[in-house]
């Protein structure tokens, strides 16, 4: 039997993880003193109305060893496991449970680290889930050739959140404001988080990230998924502009970015993960 985990970061409901039967280990959320754990204590509405009203700017810790221990451990002999990770550039999640791994000699889990976060995460999640009559071998290959085809790209309506957690200089904030700068971000192969272009004005950030996805051909095997951070108004705008007779079914099935990534970009903003044929 196969068993499939991923962490609070690939953005799994608590429904769609019960109907696949998958465990969703949760990241530790910090506001000042106080921790949660995300998606068991904390919604993502939650998060969101947190962010914007707490005096402290929250941070997230990595999964530790001792669960991961714990979780292999339970895995019944002669079954097999496979574990979806948030990156490795962005967390030390992967580390930890590569160590657990080593620990316990479970030569029957495998550790795919997904080099992505939130839809990115998901879409690899699911695809295992619909390939589970595959060993897990199978699966680690099936997942690899994925995200060597996968892209993502996301319009930041707030340079607030970048500036807050670190990731930019109040400076060039101040800047951006003035001129009403949008940052576009993706998710490099290397899964790092960079700054990929800027427009002036969402409009043209959206027009920016519609000229990315229309330059290349898409698996049709997998369809867009789009994601937003607390308003899904930009994610509305930016899937009428790819394909219009499906934009209210994809922005009804957006994934609302987890607290993980949420915490750096903030509310409104919105983005598209697509599998090149």
């Amino acid at each position: 039997m196969l068993k499939i985990v991923t962490d609070s970061a690939a953005n799994l409901t608590a429904k769609e993880a019960e109907e696949m039967g998958i465990e969703v280990l949760p990241f530790p959320v910090i506001f000042g003193e106080k921790t949660y754990l995300d998606g068991k204590d904390l919604t993502v509405d939650a998060f969101y109305e947190k962010l914007v009203s707490d005096p402290d700017h929250p941070h997230t810790s990595q999964i530790n060893v001792s669960e991961f221990e714990e979780l292999f451990s339970s895995l019944a002999p002669g079954d097999e496991m496979i574990v979806v990770l948030l990156s490795s550039a962005l967390s030390g999640t992967v580390n930890s449970a590569k160590l657990a791994k080593e620990n316990l000699n479970a030569d029957n889990v495998y550790i795919f680290d997904s080099l992505g976060a939130t839809v990115m995460e998901k879409i690899l999640v699911t695809a295992a889930y619909k390939n589970r009559d595959k060993s897990a071998a199978e699966l680690m290959e099936l997942l690899a050739d994925l995200r060597s085809r996968m892209e993502l790209y996301a319009v930041v309506d707030t340079l607030d959140y970048l500036v807050r957690g670190g990731r930019l200089k109040k400076s060039a904030a101040a800047l951006g404001k003035i001129f009403r700068i949008k940052p576009i971000v993706t998710v490099s192969s290397e899964g790092k988080v960079e700054l990929c272009g800027k427009a002036i004005g969402s409009a043209l950030a959206v027009k920016n990230v519609v000229k990315r996805v229309e330059a290349v051909e898409l698996d049709p095997d997998y369809p867009p998924v789009y994601l937003y951070s607390a308003d899904d108004e930009l994610c509305r705008r930016l899937a009428k502009s790819i394909s219009p007779s499906d934009a209210d079914a994809n922005v009804a099935a957006a994934a609302n970015l987890c607290p993980v990534i949420g915490a750096h970009v903030g509310p409104g903003a919105a983005g598209v993960c697509f599998i090149r044929k």
